[in-house]
């Protein structure tokens, strides 16, 4: 019976209850207040929004995982931050996550499967509804043989084969999956799809002339960089002097790129052909001076090489030709040509020949075009000196040789009377060459001797000679001694004649 009254007390409480709330302290006419209009005291759990996630940044990594993702959506504050399930990829937990914001959580992806999961996040108030997904995608890798000799500037295409899974049946599929490439550090020029297990990757520019491997890029997740290299060769822009004597011992400068790279203590870093340099220095990544060796006359190639390759550039060896005069040649010092012997090379076996070999000539310090003859003589224009001899070099393709000495002869340049009668006493000017032309003595109509008085100055003297009486009427020649005190030789110029008649 006291069970069934207490029953019946519990129930009448229970209606009293439901009927009013009364106030403390309130006026009569507001105590009582139906219980329904009465707000409750809300818990954090029972207020607490629900939360959602929007957005995924990335929404892709590595099937690794330890890609951080930016997890985007709203109600995050309620999320128990020692709950280590509050935010799921799939059924696994994130390896680690951080609230940032009511709005943003960063997570770090554990790893997974290929393929697309749910990405969850759980508070107090409930698990979001899994709106958004991330991918796992397998990273990719590349395979292909070792490349040498890859252009700084950029632009060496290399073929590459996919491993670790495939780049898209076709192109609008590689296009989705968005793979890029990285050639060492830098981004590659270009990747185009060839087939679904190979792609063709254009290599960046580079200021380094040194090996760097490939690493392929899906959507983001870099795969391993690969264990073949693409090598950078130095480029060589420059070669100064870029022809240099037979000889050797010319000290060339190298200008170019990629020259930090080079092994100073590599003999074989710097090569003239199949030579090595007699020695080098790098003076910075674009210049190096190097000691050309003894070379064999023609084209050969100035090499610079690094671990990435080599660069190269064309270079010539010139043989220096030197010159054999004929016993008893001279020239006049009016200026004249003189016939010479190639000594230390030819000079081409044919006209044609010669031009290419490029051979011209200095007298004294004046520039002079030979003409070929043979290919062991040519004819070398001397103009007119003072001097007592004429210095010829001969200069092959850039590259002089030794100078060799033709002698200068005076010689009467004119007159300005051919001839007189017998008894002469004319007046005739006589211009000549050879020496100080001032100072000529010994002035002669055959062998009689003339007076002649200088007239002018310098090199615009003339002798105004009277013309002395012949033995014979004929041909004869005006000669004179130069300052050097050489005579005179004979030339068509200095012909003079007596005549019996007026």
């Amino acid at each position: 019976m006291a069970t069934t009254k207490q029953a019946r007390r519990a129930a009448a409480l229970t209606v009293v209850t439901a009927a009013a709330v009364t106030f403390a302290g309130a006026p009569a006419s507001q105590a009582a207040v139906p219980v329904d209009r009465v707000a409750r005291p809300v818990t954090a759990q029972a207020d607490a929004a629900k939360p959602t996630a929007t957005q995924l940044t990335p929404a892709s990594g590595a099937l690794a995982g330890g890609t951080t993702v930016t997890v985007t959506g709203t109600g995050f504050s309620a999320v128990n931050k020692e709950n280590r399930a509050a935010v799921k990829f799939g059924d696994v937990n994130a390896s680690s996550f951080t609230v940032v914001s009511d709005s943003k959580i960063t997570a770090v992806a554990p790893a997974g499967s290929a393929g697309a999961v749910k990405v969850t996040v759980t508070s107090t108030a409930g698990t979001s509804s899994g709106e958004v997904t991330f991918t796992y995608k397998s990273a990719l890798g590349a395979q292909f043989d070792a490349v040498t000799g890859a252009k700084m500037a950029g632009g060496t295409i290399v073929p590459v084969t996919v491993t670790g899974g495939t780049v898209g049946d076709t192109a609008k599929d590689f296009t989705a999956e968005k793979i890029t490439a990285r050639v060492g550090e830098v981004a590659a020029t270009a990747v185009a799809w060839v087939d679904a297990t190979h792609v063709k990757v254009t290599a960046p520019k580079s200021t380094k002339a040194t090996t760097v491997p490939i690493t392929l890029i899906r959507d983001g997740i870099a795969g391993t960089p690969s264990t073949a290299t693409v090598g950078y060769a130095p480029a060589i822009g420059l070669l100064a002097p870029a022809k240099v004597s037979t000889v050797g011992g010319t000290t060339v400068t190298i200008s170019g790129t990629g020259f930090s790279e080079v092994k100073a203590d590599d003999p074989t870093a710097v090569r003239f052909g199949d030579k090595n340099a007699t020695s080098f220095t790098v003076k910075s990544a674009t210049s190096i001076e190097a000691v050309a060796p003894a070379g064999v006359n023609g084209v050969t190639a100035v090499t610079v090489k690094t671990a990435g390759g080599a660069g190269s550039l064309p270079f010539a060896y010139r043989a220096p030709l030197g010159i054999e005069v004929t016993d008893g040649a001279v020239v006049k010092a009016s200026g004249g040509s003189v016939l010479v012997k190639v000594t230390g090379g030819t000079a081409g076996a044919t006209a044609k020949d010669f031009t290419t070999e490029a051979i011209t000539a200095t007298v004294g310090t004046a520039k002079v075009t030979p003409l070929w003859v043979d290919a062991t003589h040519i004819r070398v224009p001397v103009p007119s000196s003072a001097a007592a001899s004429a210095g010829i070099t001969l200069i092959h393709d850039g590259v002089p040789g030794t100078v060799g000495t033709v002698p200068y002869v005076p010689v009467v340049v004119s007159l300005s009377a051919e001839g007189d009668k017998l008894a002469g006493g004319a007046k005739v000017t006589v211009k000549i060459a050879g020496g100080d032309i001032t100072t000529a003595t010994g002035f002669k109509f055959g062998d009689k001797a003339a007076e002649c008085t200088a007239q002018g100055k310098a090199s615009g003297t003339t002798w105004l000679c009277t013309v002395p009486a012949g033995a014979r009427s004929g041909p004869t020649w005006v000669s004179f001694t130069a300052s050097s005190g050489t005579a005179s030789r004979f030339t068509i110029a200095a012909a003079f004649s007596y005549s019996e008649l007026d």
